[in-house]
């Protein structure tokens, strides 16, 4: 339900003999039918306690699922690199102990890539309901995101794999609340509140950064650029 919520029904639900991941889960529990965003809401909620301690466990869980039937497993991928045009969780270590704060676990669709860093757009810089309006335009082809949302990561930087994350589970990954906002001084790391930070990029919210949505493949006949 990338689209929104509400907007499209899950018309393709997996088997689920096998090891399911928390957006497996969640499809299942859809039955094939749209839900509103206070059902998806609720629904993360129930599921995501054990993933806040241990964001590695959303890599784990995916290698696990990786093992099962094509049939049986979801449409997300562990990367080494970031693609122009995908969204991806990771955990991340910044450099600069003079950032005001910083994201240690981003939701970030990427808008330019290299072999040593990528930029792009952080959503948990916005609040969660903020966050369906920005899918409903990346879904149409449309980025429109505030300035404060895009950042430039380090390759080096992130610690495992980028969980690049299937369209379609991208209503379910802006509700994850694993946000993990911190602030660094003198070696230090101390927790930054999340509602401080949705506060200032609200405080700018019309300051934005507008173009149209591009998606690269990983090397097949869907390399070639595609704008929708």
């Amino acid at each position: 339900m990338a689209q929104g919520f509400g907007e499209i029904q899950r018309s393709s639900i997996k088997d689920s003999s096998g090891y399911e991941t928390i957006f497996e889960k969640i499809t299942t529990a859809t039955n094939g039918e749209s839900k509103s965003y206070v059902w998806y809401k609720n629904a993360v909620r129930q599921e995501v306690n054990r993933f806040k301690e241990d964001h590695q466990k959303f890599h784990r869980d995916e290698r696990y699922d990786a093992l099962d039937p094509e049939s049986e497993q979801d449409e997300n991928v562990l990367r080494r690199y970031a693609v122009q045009g995908h969204m991806y969780l990771f955990e991340y270590k910044a450099q600069s102990k003079y950032l005001p704060y910083w994201d240690k676990f981003p939701l970030v669709y990427c808008i330019k890539s290299t072999p040593t860093e990528f930029f792009g757009a952080n959503l948990h810089y916005m609040a969660p309901k903020k966050r369906i309006l920005a899918i409903r335009d990346l879904m149409k082809g449309r980025i429109n995101l505030p300035k404060a949302c895009f950042h430039k990561y380090l390759k080096s930087n992130v610690e495992g794999l980028l969980l690049d994350l299937a369209s379609e589970e991208w209503d379910t990954a802006i509700l994850l609340p694993v946000e993990d906002f911190v602030i660094t001084r003198k070696d230090s790391e101390y927790n930054f509140r999340k509602e401080e930070v949705w506060s200032e990029t609200n405080q700018n919210f019309y300051d934005r950064i507008r173009a149209r949505k591009v998606v690269r493949g990983y090397g097949t006949q869907e390399s070639v650029a595609m704008v929708r």
